[in-house]
Formats: structure tokens, sequence, C-alpha cells
């Protein structure tokens, strides 16, 4: 019988997403550079614990970073954006 380990989700950054007029991601601030979104794979939003005082509500992208870099980066419903580091 095998141990199960938990991997706990990545911290949260602020992060400055430039987004086309539909919302959709297509730049990301990254080292100071301003970097093109070249790929959104997957998008999707989550809501939860809309019954708290502190409700869940945010939009997820799975996208490539030019060169190349992945990055899962959300915006809260109030506007501000993250990324999981």
């Amino acid at each position: 019988m095998g141990t199960r380990a938990l991997r706990g989700l990545a911290a949260t950054h602020p992060v400055e997403v430039f987004t086309s007029p539909d919302g959709t991601p297509h730049a990301v601030m990254q080292d100071g550079r301003r970097r093109l979104v070249v790929a959104v794979r997957d998008a999707w939003r989550v809501q939860d614990r809309w019954w708290t005082d502190e409700p869940v509500d945010r939009s997820y992208f799975d996208v490539v970073i030019e060169p190349g870099r992945p990055a899962l980066i959300f915006r809260e419903r109030v506007g501000e954006w993250f990324t999981h580091a």
C-alpha cells in the first residue's frame, strides 16, 4: 500500500493583463516586458462559496505567453488579474 501526497495550489500573485474587447487576454506583463498571448488553451469560470461572506467568482485562462511559456491566469469578478506561480 502506497502513501498519498497532497499537492497544494500555488500561491497567487497580481499580474497586469491586457485584454481584447471581449475580455480575452491578449498580452501579459512579465519580467517587466509586455508579452503576447500566443494561445488560449482553455477558459472556464469558477463560482463557489456564494453562501459565505467571501464568495469566489473567477474567470480562468490557461494561456501560452510568447515565446512559448504556459501560464494560468485568472480575473476576479471585481476585475483584478492574478497568476498562479
